[in-house]
């Protein structure tokens, strides 16, 4: 515990419940309740999207105001992002594939925001690189089905007169004091970072300026990133706008297990959104980490712990019919399936996800423009 630290730019240390348990304290989150849970699946017609239901988005910021809004018929918009610092992993699209679940239930524009200036200013690649995993990066999103008459996704190069626009009005409110409090700036960081959370703080309320109508939004993110956002809390009311609510998610394991998030940097850390069949089923089998027994006799007696299991965890956010999910999980944990076959059906599901994004991705190579932030085809 003395070893962790979760920061926008750098997570290290050991990633288990006492360390959320720490981040929510330390943080002032609060944790979803069965009552707000209950009120979404309402909404959802009975079902929950497998990383609320299992726990994996656990805590948020005025989650009931949206609520309260939605069913009162008061619009809303959603706001999420993605830093585009290299080829995306199965790890940066699951949350997205939240995000997609959250649009189509409540049927609401969604702003996404590639944060390629910050990638240059404080994650040291060169621009002609972050141009590339922007592009790159956006096509692997769109190919996951998001609606292009309510999503709006917005570069912050190519954005830059919109959102500087904005942003003055954010940092004007903002202190270099808050920036070194909250984000750990030091006198020897370039100021670049300073300004950033500017720029980041933006697209909660953009649709409101934009459109000339308040409206509120919900931000679906990894915890690591709620520095940003409790500015945003602070800046936004000054600015006549409402503070943004928050869903917030725990990181995904690595496939060595839960003491760090996958990593583009590290090859073996995850599965990659162009990793072929054998691939992912390679990586599985020498990496993943297991919930099973150290022998097949104690596997088949004692059964696994699915709950740790880096396969069953995958097939458990990519398979629809909970139905499925929950006869795996107890012939796994009976003994009845041993950790090798757990791994084969999480192979199967993971491959089958990833040639799917590849064909929409390869449908969708000529309509970016249809999905880039466009004032005029605003909805709300």
């Amino acid at each position: 515990m003395e070893n962790l630290n979760v920061t926008p730019w750098e997570v290290s240390g050991e990633l288990n419940d006492a360390a959320y348990s720490k981040l929510v304290e330390k943080f002032g989150v609060d944790l979803i309740n069965d009552n707000l849970l209950n009120r979404i699946k309402k909404i959802a017609k009975g079902k929950l999207h497998p990383l609320l239901s299992r726990n994996v988005f656990f805590a948020h910021r005025e989650l009931n105001l949206i609520l309260d809004d939605y069913e009162n018929g008061k619009p809303f918009y959603l706001y999420t992002g993605r830093g585009p610092s290299g080829k995306m992993h199965i790890g940066h699209l699951l949350p997205f594939t939240f995000t997609l679940w959250l649009q189509r239930v409540f049927n609401v524009d969604l702003v996404i925001q590639l944060t390629d200036d910050e990638k240059f200013l404080i994650g040291g690649k060169q621009k002609s690189e972050i141009e590339k995993f922007t592009n790159e990066n956006i096509l692997d999103i769109i190919s996951l089905g998001f609606d292009p008459k309510k999503t709006h996704i917005i570069g912050d190069y190519k954005s830059a007169k919109t959102l500087y626009y904005y942003a003055t009005d954010v940092a004007r409110h903002i202190t270099v004091s808050t920036i070194k409090a909250v984000f750990g700036v030091n006198d020897s960081d370039n100021i670049g970072k300073v300004f950033f959370p500017s720029m980041q703080i933006v697209p909660a309320f953009l649709l409101s300026a934009v459109s000339k109508k308040k409206m509120r939004c919900l931000i679906p993110y990894a915890i690591d990133q709620d520095p940003y956002f409790r500015v945003a809390r602070d800046v936004l009311p000054k600015l006549g706008y409402y503070k943004p609510s928050a869903i917030i998610s725990k990181f995904l394991p690595a496939l060595q297990g839960n003491s760090a998030k996958m990593s583009s940097s590290k090859e073996e850390s995850a599965i990659f959104l162009d990793d072929s069949r054998e691939q992912v089923r390679k990586k599985l089998m020498k990496y993943a980490f297991s919930g099973g027994r150290d022998t097949l006799e104690e596997q088949r007696k004692y059964g696994a712990n699915p709950d740790v299991d880096f396969a069953f965890l995958e097939y458990s956010f990519l398979e629809e019919d909970q139905n499925n999910v929950e006869k795996i999980y107890q012939d796994y944990k009976s003994g009845r399936i041993l950790s090798g076959e757990m791994k084969v059906i999480a192979a199967e599901k993971i491959s089958d996800f990833l040639e799917k994004l590849r064909t929409n991705r390869e449908e969708l190579k000529d309509k970016v423009s249809e999905y880039l932030f466009d004032p005029e085809k605003l909805s709300v």
